[in-house]
């Protein structure tokens, strides 16, 4: 497991955004990752604070770099962009230490 990364990023959807609109846009990002170098698994999941988790698996940070580089400029992807409240999105990396399961 040396050098996983898993990478973390907490969301609001923007005013407005159901969570049923903003479900409708993830195949096509479920899709894109999927097909990038380094990519493992990716979960996603909403706490009852309204607060988003996506946790992304890369089998290295420069994989885990390049894919939020290349997300953020994918034009399929605006529509799911547009949907999350951008002024409260926090992007992290960290050392995968234990995996089980």
């Amino acid at each position: 497991m040396t050098n996983r990364v898993i990478e973390v990023v907490t969301f609001k959807l923007a005013k407005g955004v159901s969570d049923e609109e903003f479900l409708k846009t993830v195949p096509a990002s479920s899709e894109f990752v999927r097909n990038l170098p380094g990519f493992i698994a990716r979960r996603l999941s909403k706490g009852d604070n309204g607060i988003w988790l996506e946790h992304i698996e890369w089998k290295s940070l420069d994989d885990a770099k390049a894919a939020s580089q290349a997300f953020m400029q994918e034009e399929s992807l605006k529509p799911m962009m547009q949907a999350i409240d951008g002024s409260g999105a926090r992007v992290g990396h960290n050392q995968l230490l234990v995996s089980v399961g």
